[in-house]
C-alpha cells in the first residue's frame, strides 16, 4: 500500500493535511496535487478577518512545500476516467492514479445581477480577500448580501475598519439557517450593537450604478434603496462537481461518500466542502463546510490509504465542531443542528449557551465565547445523552 500513486484533486487544507499525514504514516509512493488556484495551500478562515483587516497578507501553510509532493497549480480537473484511472485537466494533460482523492471544494454561490465584477465582490480566495480589502480602504460604505458565517464575518471586519455596513438577509435574522432563530437573535443584537444596519426578510432587486458605471447602491424588492459604493455577496458555495458527471461517482448535494470517505467508485475517496459523508450522529449524509471537518476527514482518508490491506477503514464518528469570530465574540458549535429541534437557553458565566435536542436527546450545542462549556458537551452529543444531563452539567452549582 505504501508505494501507491496518490492523486489529489483540490489544493486546499484537505490536500495539505492529507499529504502530510500520508507521509507521517510512512507512505513512500508519489503524491500529486492538482489545484485550480495558483497558490500553495493556505488557511481560509483568516481571509474574512485578519487578511481583510490588513493584519496579514498571506496565510500559506509554512510546511506545505516540504512534504515531497508534486504540486500542479493553476489548472482545473475537467474529467475523471475510472476505467483508465486517470484525471484530465483543462490544459489537456492527463494524470494517472492508483488512489484518487477528490477535494475540489466549491465556488461562491451567486445571485443573478450580483455576479462578481466592478464594485461587486465575493470572498472565497486570498485574491478575493486582498481585492475586497483594497475596496474597503477606498470606501466608507459597504453592502453585504447574505448573513451566513462569511457575510457576518465580513460585516464585523468592515465595522472594525470603521466602514459603514448594511447587511441584507432574506431570512428573519443573521445565521438563522445554520443556527436557528434563538441563536440568530443573539447574532442580530451583536451586529446592531456594533452599528451594522440590518435588513432582514429582504432581497436585492437591482444594483444601482452611477453614470460612470460604478456602484452607488441597491434597490430592495420592497422598493427601498440603500447607498453603498461596494457590494459583497456571501450566500454559500456550490460544490465543484459538474466535471464528475458521467464518471460513475455518485453525486447528491456534493460527492456522496460513506463514513470513511469512500465514493461509489473503487479507489476514489472524497473530502472537504464538496464531500457529502455519511454521519451516524446525523442519521444521514451531510456536507460540512467547516475547517475542522475537512481536517478530520483527511485523517480518516489518510489512515484508509496507508492502512493494512483488507483492514476495515476507520470511520468518522465524532460530532463536527465549528467556530466563527465576529468582533470580540467567538461563536462555537458542536453537533448537527436541524430545523424544528427544541432549544434550551442557559447562561454560563454570563454568556449564552444553547442546547439543541430532539426527543429528549442532545444533538448540538452553540455557545458565545464559552469554549469550556461547549467542549464539555462533546462526549454527551457523541453518546446521544439526554438533554437533561447536559443541562445539569452546565448549570451553576
Amino acid at each position: 500500500m505504501g508505494e501507491q500513486n496518490v492523486l489529489i484533486v483540490g489544493g486546499g487544507v484537505g490536500a495539505q493535511r492529507l499529504a502530510g499525514q500520508l507521509r507521517q504514516y510512512g507512505h513512500a509512493g508519489p503524491i500529486t496535487v492538482i489545484g485550480a488556484e495558483r497558490h500553495l495551500p493556505y488557511d481560509r478562515p483568516p481571509l474574512s478577518k485578519d487578511v481583510l483587516r490588513g493584519e496579514r497578507d498571506s496565510t500559506t501553510f509554512h510546511d506545505v512545500d516540504e512534504r515531497g509532493v508534486t504540486w500542479v497549480l493553476g489548472t482545473r480537473a475537467v474529467a475523471l476516467d475510472p476505467a483508465t484511472r486517470s484525471v484530465k485537466t483543462e490544459d489537456g494533460r492527463g494524470y494517472a492514479y492508483d488512489v484518487l482523492v477528490l477535494a475540489p471544494g466549491g465556488r461562491p454561490r451567486t445571485i443573478p445581477g450580483l455576479e462578481a465584477g466592478r464594485g461587486i465582490h465575493v470572498l472565497r480566495t486570498i485574491d478575493d480577500a486582498l481585492s475586497l480589502r483594497d475596496a474597503l480602504r477606498a470606501t466608507g460604505r459597504l453592502i453585504v448580501v447574505g448573513a451566513g458565517f462569511i457575510g457576518c464575518e465580513i460585516a464585523a471586519s468592515a465595522r472594525q475598519l470603521d466602514v459603514q455596513v448594511d447587511l441584507i438577509e432574506s431570512l428573519p435574522a443573521p445565521l438563522a439557517r445554520v443556527l436557528g432563530l434563538r441563536a440568530a437573535a443573539e447574532v442580530a443584537t451583536m451586529h446592531e450593537s456594533h452599528g451594522v444596519r440590518l435588513h432582514t426578510g429582504a432581497s436585492v432587486s437591482r444594483v444601482l450604478r452611477s453614470p460612470d458605471g460604478g456602484v452607488r447602491g441597491v434597490r430592495l424588492a420592497d422598493g427601498a434603496e440603500i447607498e453603498g459604493t461596494h457590494i459583497v455577496t456571501g450566500i454559500g458555495i456550490v460544490p465543484d462537481t459538474e466535471w464528475l458527471d458521467g464518471s460513475g461517482v455518485e453525486l447528491g448535494d456534493g460527492i456522496v461518500c460513506d463514513d470513511a470517505g469512500r465514493t461509489s467508485v473503487p479507489g476514489v475517496y472524497a473530502l472537504g466542502d464538496a464531500a457529502q459523508w455519511w454521519h451516524e450522529l446525523a442519521d444521514g449524509h451531510r456536507r460540512l463546510e467547516h475547517w475542522t471537518s475537512t481536517a478530520d476527514q483527511a485523517g480518516v482518508v489518510a489512515e484508509a490509504i496507508a492502512g493494512e490491506p483488507g483492514a476495515p477503514p476507520a470511520a468518522l464518528s465524532n460530532a463536527p465542531y465549528f467556530w466563527s469570530d465576529q468582533y470580540d465574540v467567538k461563536i462555537q458549535g458542536i453537533g448537527f443542528i436541524d430545523a424544528g429541534e427544541r432549544v434550551d437557553q442557559l447562561v454560563v458565566r454570563d454568556r449564552t449557551v444553547l442546547l439543541y435536542s430532539r426527543d429528549g436527546i442532545v444533538r448540538a450545542v452553540v455557545g458565545f465565547s464559552t469554549p469550556a462549556a461547549v467542549m464539555r458537551t462533546k462526549p454527551l452529543i457523541e453518546r446521544r445523552a439526554p438533554v437533561a444531563e447536559a443541562v445539569k452539567l452546565l448549570s451553576p452549582g
